[in-house]
């Protein structure tokens, strides 16, 4: 018994369920009030999405044990997130509130006279860099139904943010996403811990109290937890995009077209308070005109550590984040206005943490920095830009 306990502990280490199942079953024949062996087949059919056969072991597990015993203690764990997966609708998410003061709020060049296609060009105090502060909101809410197929999802997501300027007004903006689709489980494909997932995208913005851009496209998701430290994160998105002219931004139609980007982003628990992550990231954008065309492609890495409060009135951990992220950017065509021969290039750099204090379960403050450098052989392009943010965050 003990060496068929033991062949099923390395099968699950392994990923091979079936097998591991398989000895669990055989060892129950010959020893039916082994509360552990119980325990590890609810588990394993938890994990393959079996609630109903899961719940019967765990169950007996349960009832099996010493009361409060950390096998009780388990199986009673796993009967609280079979209940919780089977509700047919799940609803969340989260509400940002806060302020911001950024150095370069219009992200405009540090230098107001600059060189042009060989001239020197004073530019109007407008379009050099400026500072100012801002109130914004921003939040996201995720929706779920139970499709009642083997732990099948049609899910919602609803993005959105709105922001107010103290002095550049211009810069005053609204934008809303909504995306919707079916995700699968893969563990009918013997892919444990995974999910595939397709849907569609509806979205636009307003800026400067016009209309900004209008967004209809699609994209698939992919999520997996290889092993209990690590998980993976990928999506691959299309959409059309119509922009609008107005009377401060008269030439933006000229950015009509079709982005199409990519996410690959991996987490990994180092520790249980520190968590690392790495990303990269792929985008391109055609246009009506060439010198709006333009793909990208970029890296970020960074890491949250979690600390015990160093305030007594706060009894709630807090969370410190740091990232750092590199994007190269190129444009199909020259832009005219800034060289007749070569076509824009941009290295942009960002360094942002980020501090989280909870004052309740449900409820955070989160004070954030950042420094953001944008380098380019177009003068009018190159600016750096510093940021400092406090905002109350409410999840529900």
């Amino acid at each position: 018994m003990q060496l068929a306990f033991e062949y099923a502990i390395v099968s699950v280490r392994l990923e091979d369920y079936e097998a591991a199942i398989g000895t669990f079953e055989r060892m129950l024949v010959f020893a039916p009030e082994l509360a552990r062996v119980r325990l590890e087949l609810g588990v394993l059919y938890f994990r393959l999405g079996s609630f109903d056969t899961a719940r019967v072991h765990l169950e007996i597990a349960r009832d099996d044990a010493a009361p409060g015993s950390e096998l009780a203690n388990t199986a009673d764990t796993y009967l609280a997130a079979i209940e919780k997966a089977e509700e047919p609708a799940k609803f969340g998410g989260a509400i940002v509130v806060g302020g911001r003061y950024q150095t370069n709020a219009n992200a405009g060049p540090g230098d107001s006279l600059l060189n042009l296609n060989g001239f020197p060009v004073l530019l109007n105090p407008d379009a050099s860099g400026s500072p100012d502060w801002n109130a914004f909101i921003s939040g996201g809410v995720h929706g779920s139904v139970d499709l009642g197929n083997q732990g099948d999802l049609f899910e919602a997501d609803l993005l959105f943010y709105g922001s107010r300027y103290a002095d550049i007004h211009r810069l005053d903006n609204e934008l809303a996403e909504l995306n919707f689709g079916p995700s699968f489980n893969m563990g009918r494909f013997d892919l444990y811990n995974a999910r595939l997932g397709f849907y569609g995208i509806v979205g636009g913005a307003r800026l400067d109290n016009e209309n900004y851009y209008a967004q209809l496209g699609g994209g698939a998701k992919f999520e997996y937890l290889p092993d209990i430290k690590s998980s993976v994160n990928a999506r691959m998105e299309i959409r059309r995009r119509w922009f609008y002219d107005s009377l401060n931004y008269p030439t933006v139609s000229n950015r009509d077209g079709y982005q199409v980007l990519g996410k690959l982003t991996y987490f990994y628990q180092l520790a249980d308070a520190l968590q690392l992550r790495g990303q990269v990231m792929g985008d391109y954008e055609s246009a009506e005109v060439g010198y709006e065309e333009n793909w990208e492609l970029g890296v970020a890495a960074g890491g949250t550590v979690i600390f015990a409060s160093p305030l007594q009135a706060l009894n709630y951990p807090w969370a410190f984040d740091l990232e750092a992220g590199y994007i190269r950017r190129e444009y199909a065509d020259p832009d005219g206005f800034n060289s007749f021969t070569q076509a824009e290039r941009d290295n942009e750099f960002w360094l942002r943490g980020i501090l989280t204090v909870p004052v309740r379960e449900d409820v955070a403050f989160a004070f954030t920095s950042e420094i953001h450098r944008l380098q380019s052989n177009y003068e009018t392009r190159q600016y750096s830009n510093g940021l400092g943010m406090v905002s109350v965050v409410k999840t529900f």
